[in-house]
C-alpha cells in the first residue's frame, strides 16, 4: 500500500508547483503595462508647453504680433452732447513716437469746453497721431476741461484693428484702466484738484 500511494503523492506535489510557477509569471506583465501606460500619460502633460496664443488660435511671437497697416482709431473726451474733443491714432510701420510735421497733426487749442490730445514721444500735444505700432506701447494724453464735473472717454471710429488687440486706459490716478473696445470710462474733473487733469492722468496702453 505504501508503494502505490507514494507516486501518487509526488504526481499532486509536481502539479502544485506548476500552477505555482505559471501564476505569478502572467502578474508582472499586466504591472508593467498599466505602469507604462500612466508613465505615458504623466509625460504627455508635463510635456504641453504654456504658449501665448490668439483667438484665432495663432502663436502670438514678436514677428507676427503686429497691426496692419493705416489701422486706426478715434478716442473721444465727452462732457455732452455739442461738449467733446477727439483725437485719431494711425499706425504706419514707417511713422515715428515723436512729432512729424509730415505725418502728424499737431493740437491747436480752441475755445471748447473740453480738450484732448495725445502725446508723441518728444512731448508734442498732437490732434493726429500717426505711430508705429509695437507690442505693449504706452501713449500718453492731455485731457483738459474748463469746468468741473463728470467726463468720459469712448471710441468714436475704428478701422482695421484686429478684434484681439487691446486698447486700454489706464487712469493713473485712480489706479484703474478699462479695455475701451468694451466699455467707455466715466470720470471726475475737479479745477481745484491739478491731478484730476492735464497730461499726468491718462495714457493709452494697447497690446494683445
Amino acid at each position: 500500500m505504501k508503494t502505490i500511494f507514494l507516486p501518487l503523492i509526488l504526481i499532486c506535489t509536481l502539479c502544485a508547483c506548476q500552477k505555482e510557477t505559471v501564476t505569478p509569471a502572467s502578474a508582472p506583465d499586466k504591472t508593467k503595462v498599466t505602469s507604462t501606460s500612466s508613465s505615458t500619460t504623466t509625460s504627455t502633460t508635463t510635456s504641453v508647453p504654456t504658449q501665448n496664443i490668439s483667438k484665432s488660435g495663432t502663436l502670438i511671437t514678436a514677428a507676427n504680433d503686429t497691426i496692419p497697416e493705416m489701422a486706426g482709431f478715434k478716442l473721444k473726451l465727452v462732457k455732452d452732447n455739442t461738449n467733446y474733443d477727439e483725437v485719431l491714432f494711425m499706425f504706419k510701420k514707417e511713422s515715428s513716437a515723436n512729432y512729424d510735421a509730415m505725418e502728424d497733426g499737431k493740437y491747436l487749442a480752441g475755445n471748447g469746453q473740453v480738450s484732448l490730445a495725445s502725446i508723441s514721444g518728444d512731448g508734442t500735444d498732437l490732434a493726429t497721431n500717426s505711430l508705429p505700432y509695437s507690442p505693449g506701447m504706452h501713449v500718453d494724453l492731455d485731457a483738459n476741461a474748463k469746468s468741473d464735473g463728470a467726463y468720459k472717454f469712448d471710441l468714436s471710429f475704428q478701422i482695421k484693428i484686429p478684434s484681439d488687440v487691446h486698447i486700454w486706459l489706464k487712469d493713473n490716478l485712480l489706479k484703474d484702466s478699462v479695455d475701451m473696445r468694451i466699455s467707455d470710462y466715466s470720470f471726475n474733473i475737479s479745477r481745484a484738484d491739478a491731478t484730476t487733469f492735464g497730461s499726468k492722468r491718462f495714457e493709452l496702453i494697447i497690446q494683445r
